[in-house]
C-alpha cells in the first residue's frame, strides 16, 4: 500500500489536528504552570504532563486501525506477509499522532521556559516514544479482536485509566511505572531520577514485545507463553526500578556545573542564571557584609547547592531572581533548615520564633520593608521593625534567643519588645 494511501485512510490523520488543538487549548495552563525558566529538564519534564492524555488518543486510533484491518480481512488477502509486517504501516501514523501531541506540549513548555544552556535531555523523548508505541500496539490488538464501536472507546478509557489513575494510588512509586515520574521535574538544583524513567521504559518495552509476539505466526501455545513471560518480566523489572521512589523522583544536580567567583565571599550560581550572576553576587556580598556588621557569623561561600556542607551557606534557588530574593536568601540561610527532631514527638514552642526572625534577618540584610512585609506578613514584619529600633547588642541578643528556640523544644520565642523598651532604646 502506498504511503499516501495509508496517511489518507488512517484515523490518525484526522485525529492529529484535534489532538493538537486539545493540548494547545485545554492543557496549556497545566503544562506551563510549573516550568522552571531556562532549564531544559524542566521544559521537557513538564511536557510529560500531557502523556496521560495523548497516549489514550494513540490507543484509540490504534484500536480503530486494528478493527479496520479485521473488517477488511486483510490478513487473508496477503498470506505471505506476517501480521507484524501488515500492522507496522498502519501503526506508524498512530505513533506520529502521539509525537505531534507531545510536540505541541513541548513547544508550549519550551516557549515558557526559554532554555539557554546545555542540550535537551533526549532520554525523555525516547521514553515518550516507547510509551506511545506500547499504547498504540495494545490498542491495535484490542481492535483486531473487538468491533470498532467497542474497541476504540474501550482502548481510550483503559489507556487513560492506566496512565492517569495510578497518580492517586498508594504506594507513590506505582505512578512512575506508567509515566516515568517526569512531570514533577525539576528546579535548577535538581536533575531527573532516571530510575523512574527507566521503570516506565521497561514496562512499555514489555508491552511492545508482547504485542510483537502476538502479531507473529508462532504456534498459539508458544506465543501465549512467550507473551505472558514478557509481560511478567516487564512488570517485575518496572516495579523493581520504581520501588521506594518518592512522589517527586529527582536527584541533586552535580555541583561541578556551578559557576563560582569571588573570594570572600565566594558566590556560586547555576549556569542558567548567568545573565543575573552579577546582580546575584553584588546583593549576596552586600547582604553578607550587613549581617556580619550586625554581629552574625556568615560562611565565606554562598551557594545554590542545597546541602553545601561546612563553611558554605545555601542561599536558595530562583528561576527569575530579584535583589530581594537574593538578600532574603542569604539572610534565612543562617536559620536551621527545619524543626529539630524532638518536634516530631512533642511540643515545639520555638516555632513561633521563625517568622519574626526571618523578617528581622531580611531587614538586616538590606531587604526593603515592603518586600519583607509582603514576604513574611504584616505581623512578623512589624515585630522585626520594632526589634530593629533597639540597640545592636539587644537586637543580637533577641535573635540569638530565637535561634536557640528554633534548635530545641524547651526554649520559647524571645518576647516582643514593648513600646516603652523601644522608646528607651532611642
Amino acid at each position: 500500500m502506498l504511503w499516501r494511501t495509508v496517511l489518507r485512510s488512517s484515523s490518525a490523520s484526522w485525529l492529529a489536528p484535534l489532538l493538537a488543538a486539545f493540548v494547545a487549548l485545554l492543557l496549556s495552563d497545566d503544562l506551563t504552570n510549573e516550568v522552571t525558566v531556562g532549564y531544559w529538564p524542566s521544559a521537557l519534564g513538564s511536557a510529560s504532563f500531557a502523556l496521560p492524555f495523548i497516549a489514550p488518543a494513540c490507543a484509540a486510533s490504534g484500536a480503530w486501525e486494528g478493527s479496520r484491518l479485521t473488517r477488511g480481512r486483510v490478513t487473508h488477502w496477503a498470506p505471505t506477509r506476517s501480521g507484524l509486517g501488515i500492522a507496522l504501516p498502519l501503526l506508524l501514523p498512530v505513533l506520529v499522532l502521539g509525537m505531534v501531541g507531545m510536540g505541541v506540549a513541548s513547544a508550549l513548555t519550551i516557549s515558557q521556559s526559554h532554555p539557554n544552556v546545555g542540550a535537551p535531555p533526549l532520554g525523555m523523548v525516547a521514553v515518550w516514544l516507547v510509551v506511545l508505541s506500547a499504547h498504540s500496539m495494545a490498542g491495535f490488538l484490542l481492535g483486531t479482536r473487538l468491533p470498532l464501536v467497542v474497541a476504540a472507546p474501550l482502548a481510550l478509557i483503559l489507556s487513560f485509566f492506566l496512565t492517569a489513575y495510578p497518580a492517586a494510588l498508594e504506594p507513590l512509586w506505582l505512578r512512575h511505572m506508567v509515566t516515568g515520574g517526569m512531570p514533577s521535574c525539576c528546579s535548577l538544583d535538581q536533575t531527573p531520577n532516571w530510575r523512574a524513567a527507566a521503570s516506565a521504559l521497561v514496562l512499555a518495552l514489555g508491552v511492545v514485545g508482547a504485542a510483537v509476539l502476538a502479531l507473529t505466526g508462532l504456534h498459539r501455545r508458544t506465543r501465549v507463553l512467550s507473551l505472558s513471560a514478557l509481560l511478567v518480566i516487564g512488570l517485575a523489572g518496572s516495579g523493581t526500578l520504581a520501588y521506594g521512589l518518592p512522589a517527586d523522583p529527582v536527584n541533586a544536580r552535580s555541583t561541578d556545573q556551578l559557576q563560582c567567583s569571588g573570594h570572600t565571599p565566594r558566590v556560586c550560581v547555576w549556569p542558567e542564571l548567568s545573565r543575573d550572576a552579577t546582580m546575584i553576587r553584588e546583593n549576596a556580598s552586600d547582604a553578607r557584609h550587613r549581617l556580619q556588621q550586625a554581629g552574625l557569623t556568615v560562611p565565606p561561600t554562598l551557594t545554590m547547592q542545597e546541602h553545601p556542607g561546612q563553611d558554605a551557606l545555601f542561599i536558595g534557588v530562583w528561576p527569575a531572581p530579584s535583589a530581594a530574593d537574593v538578600r532574603s536568601g542569604v539572610a534565612t540561610g543562617i536559620l536551621p533548615s527545619g524543626p529539630p527532631s524532638c518536634a516530631r514527638s512533642g511540643p515545639f514552642p520555638g516555632a513561633e520564633a521563625y517568622g519574626p526572625s526571618t523578617a528581622w534577618l531580611s531587614l538586616t540584610a538590606g531587604t526593603g520593608r515592603q518586600e519583607v512585609a509582603g514576604r513574611y506578613g504584616p505581623q512578623d514584619s512589624a515585630v522585626a521593625e520594632r526589634v530593629k529600633r533597639l540597640s545592636p547588642a539587644k537586637q543580637l541578643a533577641w535573635f540569638r534567643h530565637n535561634l536557640n528556640a528554633l534548635r530545641d523544644c524547651t526554649t520559647g520565642p524571645a518576647p516582643v519588645p514593648s513600646s516603652r523598651t523601644v522608646e528607651a532604646a532611642r
